[in-house]
């Protein structure tokens, strides 16, 4: 360290973020990420994922089933559900951590306490359905960004009636490095670092020690979703209940792609084994490629919801954790020889980042359930205004369920069909238990029924 380029307080600060950093760790994930590029497998190599189940051919006593089972869990404090809350609000215009945003409801509930009211709300069904010990913890995984304004929010909050239960553990980063494997300064007391992707819950989960925190407290399923969807059911006892049949170490919610040029990943198997396989990675052949039904061969939409048995996070995900790195190439800006900020204009370093889903060709058993769009999956990635994934589209899909649930329960609903009709989760999880509040009763919209 050059005395003249830093002063005492950078160098204290260097040392602090080279102590920091798992060297072995590091230097592990870099040669797991070259090999991977050395030996990317042919596109050819790529199959539909062949064993999955699409709940609209499920029959209604499988639905009933798996979705007792998974509230049987629930009821014996096996289940946690974990969100992925680490992003910043930038695209929708919003200076803050995402989960602390409000779509526009006539609530105006922010993200974070829907998620929290559902899961409160199941613990309920799971003890008025017997359940001997009906618990759930809520886990938020937050950023170095985002973290102290996540748990000042909570704070603020009360928790959303919550507080013992909601565990916060921040997302790891990794160092940026030359080609060559060394680690880049951004200035001369500060090493350049990268968010190590969404797969980064895995480290986190151990280092933060959540995951052992789990074991200890007897539970066995993770559930783990991202922040950005309103209809996403934490700990949704019907695809937890059916992962549980399967006997699953791992499992994927999908819904099918609305389209061939819709950019999501996909459910796939790639070397025999099933993988998301990223809109990138599809030739335009198998992009458009359709069954004798008309519907998408590759079609599987990943949408980040996830099911973990907790022993295969401990067992299996936690001891590879360096092999699920991937390479990206990038123009890091850094430190000159003079110690003055330099932003090179060709990409002159690495960042090794993980995605959530590179945990599932390690799965001996992975159960993959389609499920309907219109209920579950409304994400907000773009601002207000956007005709698509934006506040405005989820907020139009809330209305559109919640205005189906209060009808199937003999409800009628008067005024505007754009004005929203909300139904708070402490009342309703899914739908359930409406009929003695709007049986044969008439609301007027824009409504919040709670």
């Amino acid at each position: 360290i050059d005395s003249k380029l830093s002063s005492e307080d950078e160098v204290k600060t260097l040392l602090s973020q080279l102590a920091d950093i798992d060297l072995e760790y590091v230097a592990n994930s870099l040669k797991s990420a070259q090999a991977e590029v050395a030996a990317i497998a042919e596109a050819s190599d790529l199959e539909p994922s062949d064993d999955f189940m699409c709940l609209a051919d499920a029959s209604a006593d499988e639905i009933a089933a798996w979705e007792l089972q998974g509230l049987e869990a629930v009821g014996r404090g096996e289940v946690a559900a974990c969100v992925l809350a680490g992003g910043q609000g930038t695209r929708l215009g919003f200076d803050g951590p995402k989960g602390c945003y409000d779509i526009g409801l006539p609530s105006k509930k922010p993200l974070f306490q829907i998620f929290v009211e559902k899961i409160r709300r199941l613990v309920t069904m799971s003890s008025e359905a017997g359940g001997a010990k009906p618990w759930m913890p809520f886990l938020v995984m937050t950023s170095p960004m985002t973290h102290k304004q996540t748990v000042d929010f909570f704070e603020q909050h009360s928790y959303f009636g919550m507080k013992e239960d909601v565990w916060f553990f921040e997302q790891g980063t990794m160092p940026c490095l030359t080609p060559e494997g060394k680690i880049i300064l951004e200035s001369p007391g500060s090493i350049a670092c990268n968010p190590d992707g969404n797969g980064g819950v895995y480290p986190a989960l151990k280092k933060s020690g959540c995951l052992d925190k789990l074991l200890s407290t007897g539970v066995k399923s993770l559930h783990v979703f991202s922040v950005d969807n309103p209809l996403c059911r934490p700990a949704d006892p019907r695809f937890v209940g059916y992962c549980l049949s399967k006997k699953a170490d791992c499992g994927n919610k999908c819904v099918w792609k609305a389209s061939p040029e819709e950019k999501v990943g996909v459910m796939a198997k790639k070397g025999g084994r099933p993988s998301v396989v990223e809109y990138s990675e599809l030739d335009d052949a198998r992009k458009t490629l359709r069954d004798s039904n008309g519907r998408l061969v590759f079609g599987a939409g990943n949408i980040c919801n996830h099911f973990f048995s907790v022993d295969f996070l401990a067992e299996v995900v936690v001891p590879k954790m360096s092999t699920m790195f991937h390479l990206a190439h990038k123009k890091i800006p850094y430190a000159g020889e003079d110690g003055k900020p330099v932003k090179p204009e060709s990409n002159n370093g690495v960042k090794l980042e993980a995605f959530i889903f590179d945990v599932f060709p390690m799965s001996s058993r992975i159960a993959i359930l389609e499920t309907f769009r219109e209920e579950e999956f409304a994400p907000v990635k773009n601002a207000p205004g956007t005709a698509s994934d934006s506040p405005d589209s989820a907020r139009s899909m809330v209305n559109l369920l919640c205005r189906k649930w209060v009808e199937k329960a003999g409800g009628n609903i008067d005024g505007d069909a754009n004005a929203v009709v909300e139904v708070s989760p402490l009342v309703s999880y899914a739908g359930e238990g409406l009929t003695e509040r709007v049986a044969g009763k008439t609301i007027s919209a824009p409504y919040h029924l709670e």
